[in-house]
């Protein structure tokens, strides 16, 4: 670990720091914050020629990045402490330019519209597969790609989602030879996929696919701080001194030090034990979507519910409840009451994640939870049904409610399609004005607008607000989800650039 073993040796020396952070070395620090970091607060360190520069690393920072590299098959590889949404934006901006054309599908983050913003690139939008059964996108498949490139020949580049937040793989390998084969740049945003090189049963890594150039959460599922992220590139169609600028625009001229040896030890920590660890979350995986599948009610799918082109990583499991008749988010409340706290809810499931931070601990405790909601909603229904028959008293209109909020939990995970009009620089520079929302039909949004997690946007800036749309916003809104980049949370009113 060559960047912790220099950060080490620094400390050991015992200078006394006439240099930023002010709490200098944790003497000045508020006492919660000792309590809580005592013992890290004299990595937290100031930026100094000692201890490498993250944006032009020559030393033991450079070191580690080659080491990383090496473990990934990648050709170079970046630090990032500003989150896999900067590199998803360095990747764009140091591969894409203004009025450069990009495929990407429809799935992606909101950071790839923050990327076609600095880039100025013009989007061109994949719709994507989508299982109705499971309210779950499938990413885009080998001929979807092929008819988009062959439709715009003009594209530099093709951004992926692989895999997506579920899991779900697309046929990467055959999807990089046919973009390569035409010299059109593959991006990849494999963010839930720092963990893949090292499984036995998981879906292929990207750069082992290929592709030019992969951003990776390593935080995410992997044994890294919170905000720390790999960016890998291989390959002749990038230029890495342009990604490597494109880095720098994007990255704090103040690097958290601590942060940036996280990524030192995750990785020596994959590359010495990852196989034994991940290995183990798989067979902990497999066992607990055997053991939730027996619980009455509930349905957990698998690859081959979704096609099965592009693998499934067996780590995410998406649990449904429509059996019990519960939506995800009423799900997620009831869980919450077992102690258990879930990554994602849409439509009639939640999401949960295992790591290499699971065992059968909390994997007993996620199975008995879900069987406990099951049962209380079985009692529940047995209760109804039973009033039902004896003519009690109930309450039908509460009993019409819940059973059109279930209905409408099935469709409210499709997204609109996407009418671009403007790119996103274009409208991010416009002038803009506010309206009613009844009376943004046919306007140009000047906002992007997404339901966090998974910061997927049903809206970008510069898309022509539709009717679609607006139908989307009021199915959200009647299920309670509260927006994410909308200047208006209740979303009465939206921003739109003003075209005159």
């Amino acid at each position: 670990m060559p960047y912790v073993r220099m950060l080490e040796e620094y400390v050991s020396q015992h200078y006394v720091p006439f240099h930023t952070p002010g709490h200098k070395i944790g003497k000045s620090a508020p006492v919660l914050l000792q309590h809580w970091m005592g013992p890290a607060l004299p990595y937290d360190l100031g930026v100094m020629y000692a201890l490498d520069d993250l944006h032009e690393p020559e030393g033991p920072l450079k070191e580690a990045q080659e080491l990383a590299a090496q473990l990934y098959g990648a050709e170079h590889t970046w630090f990032s402490i500003n989150g896999t949404t900067a590199i998803i934006q360095a990747m764009i901006l140091g591969t894409v330019g203004e009025g450069d054309a990009i495929i990407v599908p429809r799935e992606a983050h909101r950071s790839v519209i923050g990327g076609l913003v600095l880039s100025g690139a013009r989007p061109i939008y994949m719709e994507g597969r989508f299982s109705e059964r499971w309210g779950v996108p499938l990413g885009a498949s080998v001929d979807e790609v092929c008819r988009t490139m062959d439709a715009h020949p003009e594209a530099k580049a093709l951004l992926l989602v692989h895999p997506n937040y579920y899991g779900i793989g697309v046929a990467i390998e055959d999807i990089v030879e046919e973009a390569h084969r035409r010299g059109v740049i593959v991006l990849v945003d494999e963010a839930h996929g720092p963990h893949l090189p090292f499984g036995k049963i998981m879906p292929l890594e990207a750069i082992a696919a290929g592709a030019d150039v992969v951003a990776q959460s390593t935080h995410k599922l992997a044994g890294s701080l919170t905000q720390t992220s790999m960016l890998h590139a291989q390959g002749k169609l990038v230029d890495y001194r342009r990604i490597t600028q494109a880095h720098q625009l994007l990255q704090s001229t103040s690097p958290n030090y601590i942060f940036i040896a996280s990524l030192d030890m995750a990785r020596h920590q994959l590359a010495t034990e990852g196989r034994q660890l991940v290995a183990a979350t798989e067979r902990l995986s497999v066992s607990v979507r055997h053991r939730l599948r027996t619980i009455t009610g509930i349905a957990v799918p698998e690859a081959n519910d979704f096609g099965g082109d592009g693998g499934l990583d067996c780590t995410k499991i998406l649990i449904d409840f429509k059996g019990l008749q519960l939506s995800g988010r009423e799900a997620e409340q009831r869980l919450r009451k077992h102690r258990i706290e879930v990554e994602l809810v849409q439509g009639y499931h939640v999401l949960i994640l295992l790591t290499i931070g699971d065992d059968e601990t909390s994997a007993n405790a996620l199975v008995q939870a879900v069987a406990a909601v099951s049962k209380e909603r079985l009692d529940e229904l047995h209760r109804m049904n039973i009033e039902g028959v004896q003519g009690k008293h109930s309450d039908p209109a509460h009993e019409l409610g819940r059973e059109a909020i279930t209905a409408l939990a099935g469709s409210e995970v499709r997204l609109p399609k996407p009418d671009v009009v403007l790119t996103p620089r274009q409208a991010w520079q416009a002038k803009r004005e506010t309206v009613a929302l009844t009376d943004a039909i046919g306007r140009i949004s000047g906002e992007t607008i997404s339901y966090y997690p998974p910061g997927i946007p049903f809206l970008g800036m510069g898309e022509r607000i539709t009717p679609d749309v607006v139908a989307y916003i009021k199915r959200r809104r009647s299920l309670g989800y509260v927006p994410n980049g909308a200047k208006d949370e209740s979303l009465q009113t939206i921003v739109v650039c003003n075209e005159e």
